[in-house]
């Protein structure tokens, strides 16, 4: 019964306002868009593919995936003085990363390495490239670090301290020995200009599973532009697993962490945790083993205009633990096990804009437990599972986003707690397994969405007894006002976004 009245619903909201939103798609037109994400798939994975060599594929519907004003990439920052040269034990250096980080650290790095007493390579006082480290490494500490056909190959760990820089120049590469157990840690500046960091392809011995990584704690920032990153990063905390940014309350970043228009390839994941003032723009993320993009604490964080391919055990861009002030726009998320984007645990004050997300494993977006998110003007299609999925947030805006053939419902919305919130106004639903699904939902205001694309199932769940009532006052003169479910009783304050109470 519910299957023949929502193929009567769907053809009369097709002569309707509540189904004049958008241009609908037709069998013919869906295949056609459908092998277009096919072409933008293969593109996208291909080696330095980034949105704008895409562009051409992002036509019709999808033009507004690309950002029509490119970014302005921030000028890298300098150090004066020219740094000295020094070796320090590396326990001694892993103990002060330990207490940096605390639980986030990999307890077993110390197998890793050749020696318990290993040396480090320890640079402080100023700024140091990379060809003058070589130098410098070949008179004072033979084997540290030694040329590799066209790459610097270190042996030993490399630590910067917080007055100190390491700058990486054009057409630099440092290779990080995975034998060795070399890795790199930041206090202060690194920084790449279309240079390399990739992990050797060798295995170690005292720590099968062991990779090397960059991280960057206290007061440290890395800058990255046209740098490529690759095979980095091993499992068991956030700042081993490839290259992350870790702050701290106490020591605060004294300059901005960025990467610009970077490759990274089998780095396990861009952890980044408890910082502010993040750039991460126009790069190509593929193959991860976590999420790509990790932001947990985050505040005043921008991932702009990215590829995102391939996250074998992960989300594709995951914002947890109370970040705040996060844009997300402009990402083209493809084929990564879990959600495409994943926010939850506390975030608010989050845009998520003009995303083509396609293939994801668990659905294209997913928010829980989140505040004042706004899910804007996004293309999520051909998803596994769901579109959208809301989970026991409040305050959420779902507006002009375009859900077609996911595997799940378009919107998912379930256990919202009894006074939340959420608007759906003007997105468009095409061949989803069910348009809107609800389960233990609390008040959602539904305008100007367009269902004529969608069936058989438009309503699901909890909200399909609303389908006579929605019809009711989806007539042309009334199609800008809101249709409420489940309103609620306005028995407490409402959250405020603006304010933030």
């Amino acid at each position: 019964m519910r299957r023949s009245a929502s193929l009567l619903f769907a053809g009369l909201l097709a002569s309707t306002a509540f189904g004049a939103n958008g241009e609908s798609l037709d069998h013919a037109a869906l295949a056609d868009l459908t092998r277009q994400i096919t072409l933008i798939e293969d593109k996208a994975h291909s080696d330095g593919a980034n949105v704008r060599s895409l562009a051409p594929l992002l036509t019709e519907r999808l033009q507004g995936i690309g950002a029509s004003v490119p970014l302005q990439a921030p000028a890298f920052a300098t150090i004066e003085n020219k740094a000295g040269l020094h070796s320090i034990p590396v326990d001694f250096m892993l103990a002060q990363l330990r207490l940096q980080t605390g639980t986030r650290f990999n307890a077993n790095v110390g197998k890793a390495l050749t020696a318990t007493n290993a040396p480090a390579l320890f640079i402080r006082g100023g700024t140091i490239t990379l060809k003058q480290l070589a130098v410098e490494a070949a008179m004072q500490f033979p084997g540290a670090l030694e040329k590799n056909g066209e790459a610097y190959k270190v042996n030993w760990p490399i630590i910067i301290w917080s007055d100190s820089g390491l700058v990486l120049e054009e057409s630099d590469r440092l290779e990080l020995s995975t034998r060795a157990g070399a890795f790199v840690l930041n206090a202060g500046l690194l920084q790449l200009d279309n240079a390399a960091i990739s992990g050797s392809a060798e295995s170690n011995a005292g720590l099968a599973d062991f990779k090397p990584f960059v991280v960057t704690a206290m007061s440290g920032a890395l800058q990255a532009k046209r740098a490529k990153f690759s095979n980095l990063g091993f499992q068991g905390s956030a700042s081993t697993t490839g290259i992350s940014i870790i702050g701290a309350a106490l020591m605060p970043a004294k300059m901005q962490s960025f990467f610009v228009d970077s490759s990274f390839d089998k780095v396990s994941s861009v952890s980044l945790l408890n910082t502010h003032n993040i750039l991460i723009s126009g790069n190509q993320f593929r193959d991860a083993a976590g999420p790509a993009i990790a932001m947990k604490g985050i505040t005043n964080g921008r991932v702009l205009s990215n590829i995102v391919t391939g996250s074998r055990q992960g989300q594709g861009i995951n914002v947890q633990n109370r970040s705040s002030d996060i844009e997300v726009a402009h990402n083209v998320i493809l084929d990564n096990r879990g959600s495409g984007i994943f926010l939850a645990n506390g975030v608010r004050d989050i845009t998520v804009s003009s995303n083509l997300l396609s293939g994801n494993g668990r659905g294209g977006i997913s928010v829980v437990r989140g505040t004042c998110v706004d899910l804007a003007g996004n293309i999520v299609i051909g998803n596994r599972q769901v579109g959208i999925k809301v989970r026991a947030s409040d305050q959420l805006a779902l507006s002009q986003n375009e859900l077609i053939s996911n595997s799940g419902p378009g919107i998912f919305v379930t256990e919202q707690g009894p006074q939340a919130a959420l608007t759906i106004n003007d997105n468009q639903f095409i061949a989803n397994k069910s348009g809107l699904h609800g389960g233990s939902a609390s008040e959602v205001a539904l305008a100007g969405n367009d269902f004529a694309g969608q069936s058989p199932i438009l309503l699901d769940g909890e909200f399909a007894s609303y389908v006579p009532q929605l019809l009711r006052v989806s007539t042309a003169d009334q199609a800008a006002q809101p249709f409420i479910i489940h309103a609620n009783e306005q028995s407490s304050p409402r959250t405020d976004c603006q304010s933030g109470s």
